[in-house]
């Protein structure tokens, strides 16, 4: 058998030592349990995490270029009602396209 010389945070060690004693047990026996269950896990499971953070992300993403391509289809479809009318070619005076742009979607969230 080996050795090895593990530095972990105090709260870990205490916890660690708590753990030992409700077991009955030594503190080098807890972490060898640990290393060997880790060790022997799939790793196929150890990613799973990591592939639905990813995964997250992307539908993340995906719900935002949706949230501005309704944005952009509002705009475009008051640019369309507002092509070939004199009264809405200034755009400071148009109040349907100030009220699209100042609007709360919060679509950059």
């Amino acid at each position: 058998m080996k050795k090895l010389t593990v530095r972990i945070e105090d709260y870990i060690f205490d916890r660690l030592f708590l753990v030992a004693k409700d077991n009955s047990t030594s503190a080098n026996k807890i972490v060898n349990v640990i290393l060997e269950k880790y060790i022997n896990e799939p790793r196929e499971i150890n990613y799973l995490k990591e592939i639905d953070n990813k995964l997250q992300k992307l539908n993340d993403n995906i719900e935002k270029i949706s949230k501005r391509q309704y944005l952009h289809f509002k705009l475009s479809k008051q640019h369309f009602a507002n092509f070939g009318y004199l009264s809405n070619a200034d755009i400071n005076e148009d109040k349907c396209l100030k009220q699209l742009l100042n609007t709360k979607d919060n679509f950059n969230e």
